[in-house]
């Protein structure tokens, strides 16, 4: 540990310390002072412990004042971060115990789930899950009610709204366990990435898509150009006569506008398939 972070203000400790080490100090050093100055003087020491003393409350309420005002930054600061959190329309937080039930929701869960943190408090994780990834669900929560204390997941979880419409999250959340090492349960905060998971399904759908159309076109392109690669080959290495090379040539033509038929049917064909 860091020594700026043992001596953080933000520990309770260290602001009654830093308190404490400048009130004996004063104290100490300025009774010194007092005695070697108005040993003999009674009426001035008098006035003296007087100043001493309001001195000491005046300095003393500065540094609570910096010290208390340094805390409450950074506490302000971390609940501009939380208030960020809560208000964000795809972010939040819930809480699960060891069996599955929501004890906390952010109340924002309504704009991602349709429901209100109330309506989904007191149910379990699974009773919003899709039909399709129940087992699939049931087995990674296990997993991670099984998991070591101090080791963070992430995992996607899919779920469904109050209209029946699938909805993606992300969560990044710890396990929850009491001073035992027994599981409490689990908390996360989340994203919703459902726009995010279903392009990128979209694009693989379209990519497998189109490796499909490319093998199953391959042949309208391999055979004219095998024919027009051919021609170019007994152009170019052997001697025939004039109207062997015209005829040549015709079919040489012929090819080249088989190819551009292929090409032109494939690339409507992938017109077709990617608007759809």
């Amino acid at each position: 540990m860091s020594k700026a972070k043992i001596f953080s203000i933000n520990q309770p400790w260290a602001i009654t310390l830093v308190y404490m080490f400048v009130g004996i100090n004063w104290i100490f050093f300025s009774d010194i002072l007092i005695s070697n100055v108005f040993s003999d003087d009674i009426q001035e020491m008098s006035r003296f412990q007087m100043i001493k003393g309001s001195l000491y409350v005046l300095l003393t309420g500065f540094l609570l004042y910096y010290l208390i005002k340094s805390l409450y930054d950074q506490v302000n600061g971390r609940n501009q971060e939380l208030e960020l959190l809560f208000t964000n329309p795809n972010l939040g937080i819930f809480k699960v115990d060891e069996e599955g039930y929501f004890t906390h929701v952010s109340p924002n869960i309504i704009n991602v789930m349709g429901y209100t943190d109330t309506e989904i408090i007191g149910k379990k994780l699974i009773d919003f899950t899709p039909e399709d990834f129940i087992n699939e669900d049931l087995s990674r929560l296990e997993k991670i009610l099984q998991s070591d204390v101090d080791k963070a997941f992430i995992i996607n979880k899919h779920l469904q709204n109050k209209k029946g419409e699938l909805v993606i999250i992300e969560m990044h959340g710890i396990i929850l366990k009491d001073k035992t090492g027994d599981t409490k349960g689990f908390i996360t905060a989340f994203q919703n990435i459902t726009k995010q998971e279903l392009f990128l399904h979209s694009l693989e759908g379209k990519n497998k898509q189109l490796q499909d159309l490319a093998s199953d076109q391959s042949h309208l392109v391999r055979a004219p150009l095998a024919r027009i690669l051919g021609i170019i080959e007994l152009l170019q290495h052997i001697e025939i006569d004039p109207a062997e090379k015209i005829e040549l040539i015709n079919h040489l033509k012929t090819s080249g506008e088989e190819l551009d038929e292929a090409l032109k049917d494939i690339s409507k064909k992938m017109s077709s398939r990617l608007t759809k």
